[in-house]
C-alpha cells in the first residue's frame, strides 16, 4: 500500500510505442514501493515553490499530468472540468501538473486559457512529482488523502476508460475511474489504492 511518507512505485511498466510518435499506453504497477520523503516542491506560474502535498484541510488532492502538445489530455479538457467543478465544493483539490521542462509559465497560462481551465497549475520541471508518484504519461493522475502519518496515494492511473490503447477509443467511457475514487473519499467510504491503465503521451526521462 502508499503509505505516508509518501510511497513511491519502482516498478518496471509495460510500454507501447506507436510509429514514430510518443504516445505510449501504460499498465498497473506489480509491485509497492519504497519511502520517498514527504517534503516537496514544485513550482507554480509565478516561479514560487509550492509543496501540494503540504496539509490543507483537502478531503483529496488531485493531480492531472499533463501537457501542453499532447492530443489525449487535451481531448481530455472537458472531462477534466466537469470533474473539477463537480468536487471542489465538495471538498477536493486539483492541481494541473505540467511536467515538459521546455513549457514556459506564459505557454502554459495559453494553453490554460484556451482549454478553459480553472485548476491551479504547477510545473514539474525536474520531475519531481512525476517520479514520486510512478506516473508515465499524459493524462494520468494520482489521488492522495491525508491520513494520521501523512499523505497517501490510493489511486493513481486513467481519468476514465475511453481510450482502449492508442488511436483505439469507445464513443464513450463505460467507467469513470477518477470521478469512482473521489467520491468514495468524499463519502467518508473505505478506499483501497489502486492503478489503472493509462493511454497517453510518454513523458520523457530527464537528460
Amino acid at each position: 500500500m502508499w503509505r505516508a511518507g509518501l510511497l513511491l512505485n519502482r516498478c518496471m511498466y509495460p510500454i507501447g510505442l506507436a510509429l514514430a510518435t510518443s504516445l505510449v499506453a501504460i499498465g498497473p504497477s506489480c509491485c509497492p514501493g519504497a519511502e520517498a520523503a514527504t517534503h516537496l516542491q514544485l513550482l507554480d506560474l509565478a516561479g514560487r515553490q509550492v509543496d501540494p502535498l503540504r496539509p490543507s484541510g483537502a478531503k483529496a488532492t488531485v493531480f492531472v499530468f499533463v501537457r501542453t502538445d499532447c492530443p489525449v489530455s487535451n481531448r481530455y479538457a472537458p472531462e477534466i472540468r466537469r470533474v473539477y467543478e463537480e468536487f471542489i465544493p465538495r471538498g477536493a483539490a486539483f492541481w494541473l501538473v505540467y511536467v515538459d521542462p521546455s513549457e514556459s509559465a506564459e505557454t502554459i497560462r495559453e494553453h490554460m486559457k484556451e482549454y478553459g481551465y480553472r485548476l491551479d497549475a504547477l510545473r514539474d520541471p525536474k520531475h519531481a512529482l512525476v517520479r514520486l508518484t510512478g506516473v508515465q504519461v499524459t493524462p494520468e493522475v494520482a489521488v492522495f488523502r491525508q491520513v494520521r502519518g501523512g499523505p497517501e496515494m490510493v489511486y493513481r492511473g486513467r481519468i476514465d476508460d475511453r481510450y482502449v490503447d492508442l488511436g483505439k477509443m469507445r464513443p464513450a467511457p463505460t467507467t469513470h475511474d477518477l470521478e469512482r475514487v473521489l467520491q468514495e473519499i468524499v463519502n467518508g467510504k473505505q478506499v483501497s489504492p489502486e492503478t489503472t491503465h493509462a493511454v497517453g503521451c510518454f513523458i520523457s526521462d530527464l537528460r
